[in-house]
């Protein structure tokens, strides 16, 4: 197998792995709308093996691209490069491979985009509800200038009948 062969290989792989890792990021948000604490932690231990395989993914495909230049005695530092020394159907298959590998991570960027937005939600709601909740058990004395205390008892929600 010659090196531009293997190039699209490593594309295609890291092309399934983004793939998985988009499916990954959306059955995060059915778990971070469900409150679900352990199946989060699952998929984000899942996500970071995937990731680890994406960066040995792209290490390969570096020390090829090195390995070509070296070989063409050309500067290769990227993809784009190679559309001078491929044949045109292998460019074809390349430029193929980066659209989707674009579509598919503009996709994935999305879903992080929700998750951090609903986390980002959760968070806050979580905030409010604190101060709420210390707003009425905290203590309101006030002193009367006979150095006696009165307090006042709060109620959660304000009614009035």
């Amino acid at each position: 197998m010659n090196y531009v062969e293997r190039i699209i290989e490593l594309l295609e792989e890291e092309y399934k792995v983004f793939e998985r890792v988009l499916n990954l990021s959306n059955e995060k948000t059915k778990y971070i709308v469900e409150n679900n604490l352990s199946g989060i932690i699952e998929i984000l231990n899942q996500e970071k093996k995937e990731t680890e395989t994406i960066s040995k993914l792209e290490e390969e495909r570096q020390k090829i691209l090195d390995a070509l230049a070296k070989e063409k005695n050309k500067a290769i530092s990227n993809l784009n490069d190679l559309a001078f020394i491929v044949t045109p159907d292998e460019w074809q298959k390349i430029n193929d491979l980066k659209e989707k590998l674009g579509e598919i991570i503009f996709k994935l960027k999305k879903a992080n985009d929700l998750n951090a937005s609903l986390v980002s939600s959760a968070l806050e709601y979580i905030d409010f509800m604190t101060n709420v909740i210390s707003s009425y058990f905290s203590d309101t004395t006030t002193y009367q200038k006979d150095g006696q205390g009165s307090y006042q008892k709060k109620n959660l929600f304000d009614v009035k009948l």
